[in-house]
């Protein structure tokens, strides 16, 4: 008794993350290439903080609410000076539900978040992939897929 026990609460794990997992991926059949399930939550909105004060973002305004991201040099925040801590952020302000995926661009290369995940109006989702290899040509911009719009993004941040 007591292995059928222990091997069904095994299976019944095993089985709840890929359950979890596909209910997150089939949320929209138009989701952005990499997508694993929600990364992002509701949070106070707070901009990550740096020795001397709060980190500045870049923004850019759109008809619903504000896009933010920052990409901090390391040192910064503790970390080494060839390192960035990369954060995003969406205050929507109005309008309906989107489906939508954070993700940063540096040197062509685009580093996705978690997944993807719905926001609605009053809500701030936010990101941060922590800290990251400093850009080579020091810019990176932060992005914001949405499905059935486009992607927007923000003006460059230059963590050098």
């Amino acid at each position: 008794m007591r292995r059928i026990v222990r091997a069904g609460v095994a299976a019944a794990l095993l089985i709840s993350p890929v359950l979890t997992t596909v209910d997150a991926q089939a949320a929209s059949a138009d989701q952005p290439p990499k997508s694993g399930g929600v990364s992002v939550e509701i949070n106070d909105g707070s901009a990550p903080v740096k020795s001397g004060g709060v980190a500045p973002m870049s923004s850019t305004k759109l008809s619903s609410g504000t896009l933010y991201f920052t990409g901090v040099n390391g040192i910064q925040v503790g970390s080494s000076y060839n390192s960035m801590l990369a954060y995003i952020k969406y205050e929507k302000t109005s309008g309906g539900q989107i489906y939508a995926e954070f993700e940063y661009e540096e040197g062509g290369v685009t580093h996705w978040d978690q997944g993807a995940f719905y926001q609605n109006a009053g809500e701030t989702r936010s990101y941060s992939w922590g800290i990251v290899p400093l850009p080579a040509n020091c810019s990176a911009i932060g992005k914001m897929w949405v499905s059935g719009q486009q992607t927007f993004q923000t003006p460059p941040e230059h963590p050098c």
